[in-house]
C-alpha cells in the first residue's frame, strides 16, 4: 500500500500502472488491503487465459460489489445476474444476446437519426446551456434510449429535454463516479458513511426511473404485438409499420443501401425507424414484461456511462490537435458528403475516422486495466519459459498503459497520431516488434472473450456515427487552448480528465476544407 500510494494511488491510477511496468517488467504483483492481483502487460498471454475461462466465466463487473450489494439487498434477480458468473449469467446473457450483441447493425439508422438531431442543436447548447462534457454524457443517453425504446426524450435539447430525464443522466453518471470511490475505501460501505448513503439515493433514481421507463415501453411493445396478429385495416390506416415496411415507406432503395433493418428474420411491428431492443425481446417472448423492465436500470446505466467516458476522450483528443480535426473532416466530406453513416459499409470507408477513435484509446484509454478472474487454477507460461501460478479467485489484469505507451513499441507515445492505426500503417508493422499494439485487447475498452460487454458493437457504432455527424457540423476547440495540458487523468469508475476543459463549437465552413 504505501509504494501503491507515493506511485500516485487511486487517483492517478493509470500513472501507477505506467511506473509499475517501468520498474517491473511485463508482469507484476500487486496487493491493496488484502487484494492480491497479477498484472500482464502482454495481451498474447492474457488472451491464452481468456481461452481457458470455460463455460461460465467470471467478468470484471463481479468485482463492482457496490452494484451487487445494491441489487442484493433490493432483491432485483434479473438486474443481479448480469454480474453474476454461473447458470444464471449464461440464461441472462443468452436472452439478450441475439437481440445486441449480435444484432448490433441493426440499430445504425436510428442512431443515425439520433445523431443528426443531436447535432442539429449542438451549436445552441454548448456551451451557453450545457458544457461540452456533460452534452456528451447526455448524448450517449440519447443513443442509447434511442436503442432501446426506439426513440429519446433529447436530454441534449434544452427546450425539451425533462428534468427527470436529465436528473438521470447525472444520477447515473454520480453512482459511477461513487463507486469508483467506494472501491478504493470498503469502509465507506461497512459504516455506511455519507458517500454511500449518496450512492444509494443515486442508484434509487436511476433504479426507479429506468425500470418505470422499460416497463412503459414493453407493454406499448406487447399491445402492438397483439394489434398485429390480429386481421388488419388497409395498410394506410395502420397504427404501426412492420420492420420490413419501414425503409420501403422511407423510400430507401434497399439493394444499394443493403438497409440493415432488412436482416432482421422476423417482421417486428415497430412505430420506429428500426424495431427497438425492447420491442425485440417482447417479440421474442423469452422474458416477461416485469423480467424486461428489471433489465432496463443496469443496461441504461451501463449504456450511457462507459461511452460517454470513451466520448469524453475522444473529443478532448480531436479539439487539442485541430489539424487532425480537420483531416477527420475532410475524409467525412469526401465519403458521406453530408450525409449521416447508417451502415457497416460506409463505417469501413472511414479509415481515419477508425483511426482517431482507436488512437484515442491507446493514448487516453477510459481504464489504465482490463481485470480478470478464472474458476480454476491456472499457469501463466511467460516467453522466457518462467511460470507464474495463479490460484482461483485471484485478479488477472491486462495493463492498457504498458506497451501501448512504451517507445520501443510506439513513435512518440504521448502524441495523438492516428496515422499510426491507418490500414497501411498497420500493415507495415507486422512481423515486427511494434505488431503488438494492433493485438485486439488493445483496440477498445468493452473486453474480449465471452464475458466481452453485451452492448461494446452498439457502443462503438454510437461513437463512430456521432463523431462522423458533429465533425461534418462542427468545429470543436478548446475556449483556451492551454487547456489541452491543464488536465490531469483522474481515477473514478473509469478515467476522466480533470478538470475537464470548456469547448465551444463553430460551424464548419465549407472553404475550411479542401472539397473534393
Amino acid at each position: 500500500l504505501p509504494d501503491f500510494l507515493s506511485r500516485g494511488g487511486i487517483d492517478k491510477f493509470a500513472e501507477v500502472h505506467e511506473s509499475m511496468y517501468r520498474d517491473f517488467g511485463p508482469v507484476y504483483s500487486m496487493s491493496i488491503l488484502g487484494d492480491d492481483t497479477i498484472v500482464l502487460c502482454d495481451p498474447i498471454i492474457f488472451d491464452s487465459i481468456l481461452r481457458k475461462e470455460g463455460k461460465f466465466p467470471i467478468g470484471g463487473t463481479e468485482g463492482v460489489s457496490t452494484f451487487i450489494d445494491y441489487y442484493e439487498e433490493n432483491n432485483v434477480t434479473m438486474a443481479l445476474n448480469m454480474f453474476q458468473s454461473g447458470p444464471e449469467w449464461k440464461e441472462w446473457r443468452d436472452s439478450l444476446n441475439p437481440d445486441m450483441f449480435a444484432a448490433w447493425t441493426t440499430y445504425l439508422p436510428s442512431i443515425a437519426q439520433t445523431c443528426r438531431k443531436i447535432s442539429d442543436v449542438a451549436g445552441a447548447e454548448v456551451p451557453k446551456h450545457i458544457p461540452f462534457v456533460d452534452f456528451i454524457s447526455r448524448a450517449a443517453f440519447d443513443m442509447f434510449e434511442t436503442v432501446m425504446y426506439g426513440s429519446t426524450s433529447f436530454t441534449t435539447n434544452s427546450k425539451v429535454a425533462s428534468s427527470e430525464d436529465i436528473e438521470f443522466v447525472k444520477a447515473a453518471q454520480s453512482a459511477f463516479d461513487i463507486t469508483g470511490a467506494l472501491l478504493s475505501n470498503p469502509m465507506e460501505k461497512v459504516f455506511e458513511g455519507d458517500l454511500y448513503k449518496k450512492f444509494v439515493v443515486n442508484m434509487d433514481k436511476t433504479f426507479s426511473f429506468a425500470r418505470k421507463r422499460t416497463k412503459k415501453y414493453a407493454d406499448l411493445a406487447l399491445m402492438d404485438q397483439q394489434q398485429a396478429q390480429q386481421p388488419q385495416p388497409s395498410k394506410q390506416s395502420k397504427q404501426f409499420f412492420f420492420a420490413d415496411e419501414v425503409s420501403a415507406d422511407a423510400g430507401v432503395d434497399e439493394e444499394s443501401s443493403k438497409c440493415p433493418v432488412q436482416k432482421i428474420r422476423n417482421a417486428i411491428p415497430t412505430k420506429f425507424v428500426n424495431p427497438s431492443f425492447i420491442e425485440r425481446l417482447v417479440h421474442r417472448g423469452e422474458l416477461n414484461n416485469e423480467d424486461i423492465s428489471e433489465i432496463g436500470a443496469p443496461l441504461l446505466m451501463a449504456g450511457v456511462d462507459t461511452t460517454a467516458y470513451v466520448m469524453s476522450w475522444l473529443y478532448l483528443n480531436l479539439a487539442s490537435n485541430p489539424d487532425v480535426q480537420t483531416k477527420l473532416a475532410e475524409e467525412l466530406h469526401s465519403v458521406l458528403k453530408g450525409a449521416d453513416l447508417t451502415t457497416v459499409e460506409q463505417m469501413d470507408s472511414l479509415p481515419y475516422l477508425r483511426a482517431c477513435i482507436r488512437e484515442s484509446h491507446r493514448l487516453t484509454p477510459a481504464t489504465p486495466i482490463q481485470p480478470k478472474k478464472m474458476r480454476k487454477d491456472v499457469d501463466i507460461v511467460l516467453p522466457n519459459g518462467d511460470i507464474y501460478h495463479v490460484e482461483a479467485g485471484k485478479r488477472i489484469s491486462l495493463n492498457l498503459r504498458a506497451f501501448p505507451m512504451d517507445p520501443q513499441f510506439v513513435d512518440n507515445p504521448t502524441k495523438y497520431q492516428p496515422e499510426r492505426f491507418l490500414p497501411e500503417a498497420i500493415e507495415a508493422r507486422k512481423g515486427t516488434p511494434s505488431e503488438i499494439i494492433d493485438h485486439p485487447n488493445f483496440e477498445d475498452p468493452f473486453g474480449r472473450g465471452k464475458r466481452r460487454c453485451l452492448g461494446g458493437s452498439v457502443a462503438k457504432a454510437e461513437i463512430m456515427i456521432l463523431a462522423a455527424r458533429l465533425i461534418q457540423d462542427w468545429e470543436i476547440s478548446l475556449v483556451d487552448p492551454l487547456d489541452a495540458t491543464r488536465w490531469t487523468a483522474k481515477q473514478k469508475l473509469m478515467l476522466k480528465a480533470d478538470p475537464y476543459p470548456a469547448m465551444k463549437l463553430l460551424r464548419r465552413k465549407r472553404n475550411e476544407i479542401s472539397w473534393s
